[in-house]
């Protein structure tokens, strides 16, 4: 079975082939314009994906990560989170547009499946993945079981706010936990704190390691704004093991800073309170992919028995 699998993220979509497990045929291409409500740019964008990866006919299927709230039986984009074209899309009709079955689930949901399939959640009962990127994607695993919640936003880390919303801040969403902690909202306060117009996140690590003085202090208040909200969740879902993903994760100074900050909240506590495992992701970026994957196999299986 050969399975075009798309990861549709805020400035690229990296996509693969799926050939019978086997992942072939990587590649990336810029998201379209994500502001704009069209949907056409981005639909081309997904039918040239196809034709590079042999065309439909070569096809079985498309199985795609995207952000967003997604009602997965009914194939409806309720939200589609950064991408406004995605509004309320129903891929029913993608579908019959390229002819082929196509299965859609939230990025970070799919992060929590690779991992929980394959990957370092592997035999963990309660678990967390936190995926650190444009915003910050999340997904639970409670009692061995991907948690999605009563209204699909379990999971949804980007919008959980660490002070009260500023809707009249120059900084988009400000006051939430993604403005603040993810790897966009730390390169944005080092580049402020720097005077500098912008830097990437491998950027901020190595100047944190070469000792700048300015970006390893806005470094350590991002890991003691995660270390805070990793101390929220651990209060709702007591999970075992916390898998740290996105692209900042490769680093091992990003994860030692997080564990760091988070042993650091714990000592100002005036209770004992559990230490959490904090690990990386095993498939770093490609959790995405093969979580979209993993989750096309499970619905054409639970459709063909409905």
């Amino acid at each position: 079975m050969k399975i075009a699998t798309l990861d549709v993220g805020g400035s690229a979509i990296k996509y693969c082939l799926m050939d019978n497990d086997a992942m072939t045929c990587q590649g990336s291409v810029p998201t379209p314009d994500t502001s704009s409500t069209d949907p056409e740019p981005f639909l081309a964008a997904v039918g040239g994906i196809l034709e590079q990866m042999g065309g439909t006919d070569q096809l079985d299927g498309v199985a795609f990560s995207m952000p967003g709230i997604i009602e997965v039986d009914e194939k409806i984009i309720r939200l589609g989170g950064a991408l406004r074209y995605n509004y309320g899309a129903d891929v029913k009709e993608w579908e019959k547009r390229f002819g082929l079955p196509m299965e859609v689930e939230n990025d970070a949901k799919c992060s929590a499946m690779a991992e929980f399939a394959a990957g370092n959640l592997r035999g963990v009962r309660n678990g967390v993945v936190l995926a650190f990127g444009t915003g910050i994607g999340g997904g639970a695993v409670v009692n061995g079981e991907i948690h999605k919640g009563s209204h699909l936003y379990a999971g949804e880390a980007s919008m959980m706010y660490s002070r009260m919303p500023n809707r009249h801040s120059a900084v988009p969403d400000d006051g939430s936990w993604a403005t603040d902690c993810s790897t966009h909202g730390l390169c944005r306060r080092v580049a402020l704190a720097k005077g500098i117009e912008r830097c990437t996140g491998r950027e901020v690590c190595a100047w944190v390691e070469q000792g700048d003085e300015v970006a390893a202090r806005v470094f350590r208040d991002v890991c003691d704004g995660i270390a805070l909200q990793i101390h929220n969740i651990q209060c709702w879902i007591d999970p075992e093991r916390i898998c740290l993903g996105g692209g900042i994760s490769k680093s091992e100074l990003f994860i030692e800073e997080v564990r760091a900050a988070h042993k650091r909240f714990n000592a100002e506590l005036a209770y004992d309170f559990p230490e959490v495992e904090i690990v990386a992701c095993r498939f770093f970026n490609d959790a995405n992919l093969i979580g979209a994957y993993q989750h096309f196999l499970h619905m054409r299986k639970k459709r063909a028995a409905a």
